[in-house]
């Protein structure tokens, strides 16, 4: 359980000590070089899933934050580990006040008193990453004040010499590079915790047209990096269960359709204004946009996956950031099995979490990989549909509608003619150019090509090659000895032939025959 008052926090490496002790006490002492043990006291530690996040959740929130998102991973994770990791969960405290108004203070430069006419002590959301409070701005203008929580820091800098250690001891044996995982992860938060970019995609939202959440507008002057006020309605109430649909259903197209998703679907997150019923995404913060150009790959999977194209998802997944492996034999026969049990006219009574869990399987089975931002919000759709219950065709329609954005002409040209105005993409063709002629000097240029099946039709023309030069050999022997038994008068004669010629027709022969045996072994007379 996190430790949020009571002395000095813990230094990074005083906290790393403490995670190679919990890590020993659930049987993972081997990867620090101690013995295994187990807790006896424990229901369900001999499976390493169950172990992994009870030691997770003894860490505290930030580690179960961890948990969560590996769980995301079910492209390299086994099921069962991906499920337990994302039931993990703790008891939050919620920051102490006092400790909150230093933090505020800090961040806006200025007494609580002269910045708020009220601030509520008890926050309204407690999450494992931010925590929002409401209060009243002069005015009487109702606020949600969002900040970051302390020693965040200090766990993500204890979890690399961790990672750093578990990789050079067993990395070989994990689905997973942990050091790798543990600076996605870092990358992950920081983003989470960035109050700006909070801030840059909820003016995006406001500006969508046909985006059924009121999105509030973000009070620039009692804004930093770590801390946001966004406006709230005036009278705040909880959704009921068909506002929660609305919830989902909106979310659901919003990632599918914009590529922006939240990465904590908690249901404090949104309320109804009790004075004009509208819907409010009233806290917008921890939210992630894909690139277009990523966003653009996911649109070309979701076009194979919806006509059944098992090569045509191979070959856009590296579009979308993934990666397919060089022998992909094996993803093609998972993923023929996977849509053909997905599909067809009932595929719509299947759950989105449900497509998902299977989807990841198969691409786990042949061997690919997503992009983490993909992963994440394939993650966060699924959590959306826990809202309502079932949202596939909401994701059926936002699906269509992202492939059919991105195969209309008029964007392929205006995409093109962005690109091409992009002063980037000619800048640095001079320097590339030089590159290349410094190398072409200096003869450390290398070209290589690969392409599927080459290899085998550049084996067959050299065996082509070899036979049409074996054959011209054979002729050159039988027109040199037809010569020579011709005008050779002189010298050695059998029957009237000169002996060289008579040599020259039986080598002639016994090549020839040869060729023959090689041209029918190989089939292909």
């Amino acid at each position: 359980m996190e430790k949020v008052t009571g002395g000095p926090p813990e230094s990074p490496a005083r906290r790393a000590a403490r995670i190679a002790r919990v890590g020993a006490r659930y049987g993972f002492g081997f990867v620090f070089g101690g013995r295994p043990t187990r807790r006896r006291n424990r229901a369900d530690t001999g499976r390493i899933g169950p172990r992994l996040r009870l030691s997770l959740e003894e860490l505290g929130p930030t580690f179960a934050e961890l948990g969560r998102f590996l769980s995301a991973r079910g492209d390299l994770l086994p099921p069962d580990v991906a499920a337990e990791l994302g039931r993990a969960g703790v008891q939050i405290n919620p920051i102490p006040f006092s400790e909150v108004r230093v933090l505020v203070e800090r961040e806006l430069e200025n007494t609580l008193e002269r910045l708020f006419i009220g601030f509520e002590e008890v926050p309204t959301r407690v999450g494992s990453l931010t925590q929002a409070h409401r209060a009243v701005l002069p005015g009487g203008r109702p606020a949600l004040v969002v900040l970051g929580r302390p020693n965040i820091r200090r766990d993500l800098l204890a979890m690399r010499p961790v990672a750093d250690v578990t990789r050079r001891r067993i990395g070989d044996r994990l689905p997973l590079d942990p050091a790798l995982s543990v600076a996605e992860f870092t990358a992950h938060v920081n983003h989470r915790r960035d109050m700006y970019f909070a801030a840059r995609i909820a003016r995006r939202l406001r500006e969508l047209q046909g985006f059924p959440l009121r999105v509030p507008q973000t009070y620039r002057d009692y804004s930093t990096g770590r801390c946001a006020t966004f406006e709230a309605p005036a009278d705040p109430t909880v959704p009921d269960e068909g506002r929660y649909g609305e919830v989902a259903g909106a979310l659901v197209r919003l990632a599918l359709s914009e590529g922006i998703f939240l990465a904590d679907v908690s249901p404090g997150r949104f309320a109804v204004d009790g004075l004009t019923g509208e819907v409010w995404l009233s806290d917008p913060t921890e939210v992630f946009s894909l690139d277009p150009e990523r966003l653009r790959g996911v649109a070309e999977v979701l076009a194979a996956v919806r006509r059944g194209d098992v090569d045509g998802v191979t070959r856009a997944l590296p579009l979308s950031g993934g990666s397919v492996p060089r022998d992909d034999s094996a993803l093609r026969r998972e993923l023929r099995e996977t849509l053909g049990s997905l599909g067809g006219p009932l595929w719509e009574e299947h759950p989105l979490v449900e497509i998902r869990g299977r989807g990841l399987e198969a691409l786990r089975r042949g061997g690919a990989k997503l992009h983490v931002e993909v992963a994440g919000m394939a993650h966060a759709v699924a959590a959306a549909e826990g809202l309502s219950g079932k949202e596939t065709r909401a994701a059926a329609e936002a699906a269509e509608g992202l492939v059919s954005r991105y195969r209309d002409p008029a964007y392929v040209a205006a995409r093109m003619a962005r690109r091409l105005a992009q002063p980037d993409a000619f800048a640095d063709y001079p320097r590339q150019i030089h590159a290349l002629l410094d190398e072409l000097k200096d003869g450390e240029v290398e070209v290589r090509f690969r392409h599927a099946g080459l290899d085998d039709l550049i084996g067959r023309v050299d065996v082509l090659a070899n036979r049409l030069v074996f054959a011209f050999l054979i002729a050159a022997l039988i027109i040199g000895s037809s010569m020579l038994g011709i005008f050779v008068t002189s010298g050695l004669q059998l029957l009237g032939v000169s002996i060289v010629g008579l040599v020259g027709f039986v080598v002639a022969a016994v090549l020839g025959l040869l060729l023959l045996v090689s041209i029918i072994r190989s089939g292909r007379l």
